[in-house]
């Protein structure tokens, strides 16, 4: 190859490599995004009986009666409202049953002769969710205090609404002597859910 084509293309690569090593002034501009806060909501239950409003806790909601066989409490209520941030899904009321006998051992205990007269949540009778466990052909306290689950899926989705639990307990008219003086007392837990899995 002839000596000034080479040294042709050696000056054509060298104005090549001058140009592409020049540096280009652009312009550019930066703005930020601040006091971006990630929280949590909450879920918030209250409750409302005939003597308590908007309480994390409240006493004696249901029951509080003096009863002889065949009578009844009458309808009562319990409130369920959710103040929170965040929408639930559902609502579940579960019981547990202390059972005092002060006389002769009465078998069944006092729980299972407490019939459920009326329940329900809203404008639904929900007392069929109550097993009969004990096979005496009513659904009583004590079936409701032997299932964890019995009274489940009860909606409450909206927020700062009040959804109303009226429940209705009679002696049963098969109670015998041996209950005379016994007392049972109910603690009703209400657990807010937020997913239906829960």
């Amino acid at each position: 190859m002839n000596k000034s084509i080479v040294l042709g293309l050696l000056s054509i690569f060298a104005v090549v490599g001058l140009v592409g090593g020049l540096t280009y002034a652009y312009f550019s501009d930066q703005g930020t995004s601040t006091g971006n806060t990630f929280s949590t909501g909450t879920l918030i239950l209250k409750l409302t009986d005939g003597n308590e409003t908007d309480q994390d806790s409240v006493t004696a909601s249901f029951g509080s009666s003096t009863l002889v066989p065949g009578t009844c409490t009458g309808d009562q209520t319990l409130t369920l409202k959710n103040t929170g941030t965040v929408a639930a899904n559902h609502a579940e009321v579960t019981v547990a049953n202390v059972v005092t006998d002060t006389g002769s051992n009465a078998t069944p205990g006092m729980d299972s002769f407490l019939r459920i007269n009326k329940l329900t949540y809203g404008v639904t009778d929900v007392k069929s969710q109550i097993a009969d466990s004990n096979a005496n052909d009513f659904e009583d306290l004590a079936d409701w205090d032997a299932s964890a689950t019995a009274l489940d899926d009860l909606a409450l989705t909206n927020l700062d609404a009040g959804h109303d639990l009226v429940l209705d307990v009679c002696l049963d008219s098969s109670a015998g002597n041996t209950l005379q003086g016994d007392n049972v007392v109910s603690t009703f837990t209400v657990d807010l859910n937020q997913d239906a899995s829960q």
